[in-house]
């Protein structure tokens, strides 16, 4: 992996030394995706800033062009082609069989092609390019924005960007400013498309290519879900669907030969992955499964050893000490590798020291997260069925649990949160994602609203599963892919009727499908559980003696928007971490990681 930064400036000269010369290494300071040192390519308007690490294939960066004399265009680039020697040999550029360096492939495809080249890219990228000839600065990212690229505008024309928000808001030029609407961005876990949740600040959307030029900026779609009709009788589906996984799962682990890595679990989602990578490479792949030894129980790890078992997997069980949970250190670099705050703690912080053990072993590993959303196991047949909807269905849930204001958001005071007017907030979100929908003409009710939860989970909840864990990998120095997230996958899919998805009345009857051969029956019809959390008593105390700093901390820049009474019952009585599970637990976890958030990044708040 790599990061990403830059600078666009039409009316200062960025050759320059001084003030300039400091914003531009301070901000590449902050790049922490790489972290094998920083490079820099500037001309008066523009500087371009790549940070790489060991595995990085991209080649060298920023890659450059001055072909016929013509002005420069250079570009840095973020990510992974799984097409790159097909596009060299169509742009007839040297390279080996294995495609070589794909920013000098994305440079030569937009010189060629221009805008266009983005539909041609297969893979999780982002790139940001100068053109020195139109003085135009191009900004685009993957089809479901798994690779992280922000930017702020700047009058006249001109842009910060990074693949890390940590980097703009330290920049002279920007203001990391929290107000009422990125309030309720960070409670709700969702945010208007292209919006971040500082002020001012842009995300660029998912299958998406944003124009930052002298006239103002230009955001052009390029990929998105589509209604179409499905033909194929229940055979069909599941044979094409199988294929289509066999094809995403060979373009991500490259020719065949090699022990891919796969990050095991003991799910169905996991479990189907690592078998269907077993079939293509006709061994057992390695693997890896987290486990908290002795002082947790993992609900998973029997059907992980029974895939195991019977894939032959060179097979590795990774220790998270839950005391590490409890790490400054491990506290901070979670906090670091994400762009906003979360209520989800240690969810975050075991997959991240996860990865970290992992990538000690082997560079590259593929996950089996996106199943969920596009073989339709995030909600149940009741759900769907329901006539009245006024919000996303994960918020219904909550609401179900008496979480009125969704998860995480106990502790927060209500009448600040009525002010702020999160519920409000959560409808218009709402309204847009459902209004983004295209339906076939004349389909029923039903067919229409199965439709509409297929695209919340797969744009609006994505977010929260395949990006969260892309940023934790990259932090830890993993490189992970992931083969349900294939565009072309998740087009067929998303055109499935849920009556297929759930043709025997379980969830995801169709993944069982595609798996019935390759996998034990034990794990084929197994219950889903969730990612295993831990309930070391250390680590709720160390929760507990958090949040009582911070109540105790009149500066604590969270303590304006707390109930405090609420909290300081928590602190009094640490059994309500327990409440509801693990979600009481995320109540807390949610006012600790925004106060270390607000802190870490400088914000104010201006509600």
């Amino acid at each position: 992996m790599s990061g990403i930064a830059g600078w666009i400036d039409r009316d200062r000269d960025l050759t320059r030394g001084g003030p300039v010369t400091a914003a531009v290494t301070a901000m590449a300071e902050r790049l922490r995706r790489g972290g094998h040192g920083v490079r820099h390519w500037s001309v008066p308007s523009a500087v371009l800033c790549h940070s790489a690490d060991a595995l990085d294939r991209a080649g060298a960066q920023p890659a450059v062009t001055t072909a016929d004399g013509r002005p420069p265009a250079a570009v840095v680039f973020d990510g992974t082609l799984d097409n790159a020697a097909r596009l060299r040999s169509e742009l007839g550029l040297r390279g080996g069989p294995t495609g070589g360096a794909d920013a000098e492939v994305v440079l030569h495809g937009y010189l060629r092609w221009g805008g266009e080249v983005a539909r041609r890219l297969d893979g999780l990228f982002a790139f940001a390019l100068w053109d020195e000839r139109t003085r135009e600065l191009v900004l685009c990212r993957d089809r479901f924005g798994v690779k992280p690229l922000s930017y702020l505008p700047l009058p006249g024309g001109g842009a910060l960007f990074s693949s890390e928000v940590a980097a703009l808001a330290g920049h002279p030029l920007a203001d990391p400013v929290l107000d009422a609407e990125g309030l309720c961005s960070v409670l709700a876990q969702v945010r208007p498309p292209g919006r971040a949740a500082l002020r001012g600040l842009r995300e660029v959307r998912p299958g998406h290519l944003v124009r930052c030029s002298p006239t103002g900026l230009v955001e052009q779609r390029y990929w998105g879900l589509e209604a179409r009709p499905h033909t194929e009788d229940l055979a069909t589906t599941i044979e094409t669907a199988r294929g289509l996984l066999e094809e995403a799962v060979a373009r991500q682990t490259g020719p065949a030969g090699g022990t891919p890595s796969v990050l095991l679990s003991g799910g169905l989602d996991s479990s189907t992955l690592s078998a269907v990578t077993a079939a293509r490479t006709g061994t057992g792949p390695r693997t890896f499964t987290v486990s908290f030894g002795s002082a947790a129980t993992v609900p998973d790890a029997p059907y992980a050893q029974a895939v195991v078992d019977h894939l032959g997997s060179d097979h590795q069980d990774v220790l998270v000490d839950p005391a590490s949970l409890t790490d400054p250190v491990t506290l901070g670099a979670a906090l670091d590798a994400k762009d906003f705050p979360s209520p989800f703690g240690d969810k975050n912080l075991t997959p991240y020291l996860f990865y970290r053990s992992v990538a000690q072993h082997t560079p590259v590993a593929l996950s089996g997260e996106a199943a969920d959303a596009v073989f339709g196991g995030l909600i149940s047949e009741d759900e769907r069925a329901a006539t009245e909807h006024r919000t996303f269905p994960w918020i219904e849930r909550a609401r179900a649990f008496g979480l009125e204001n969704g998860i995480g958001n106990g502790l927060f005071d209500q009448r600040m949160m009525r002010d702020i007017d999160l519920a409000g907030f959560c409808a218009e979100r709402y309204r847009e994602a459902r209004d983004e929908v295209s339906h076939l003409p004349g389909a029923p009710a039903e067919d229409r609203r199965a439709r509409e939860i297929d695209y919340f989970h797969m744009t609006r909840l994505y977010e929260q599963a395949v990006n969260h864990s892309e940023r934790l990998a990259a932090a830890a120095g993993l490189h992970v892919r992931f083969p349900f997230s294939d565009h072309r996958l998740f087009s067929y899919l998303y055109n499935v009727p849920w009556r297929m998805k759930s043709f025997d009345g379980h969830d995801k009857s169709l993944l069982r499908a595609v798996a019935r051969d390759l996998l034990p029956s034990i794990v084929l019809d197994r219950p889903k559980v969730p990612f295993p959390i831990t309930y070391h008593p250390g680590y709720k105390q160390s929760l507990a003696d958090r949040l009582r700093r911070v109540l105790d901390d009149r500066d604590a820049p969270v303590r304006p928007l707390l109930d405090l009474a609420a909290a300081r019952r928590v602190t009094e009585d640490p059994r309500m971490l327990d409440r509801g599970g693990w979600l009481g637990r995320a109540d807390t976890e949610m006012v600790l990681q925004l106060d270390a958030w607000l802190r870490a990044r400088s914000v104010r708040l201006a509600l």
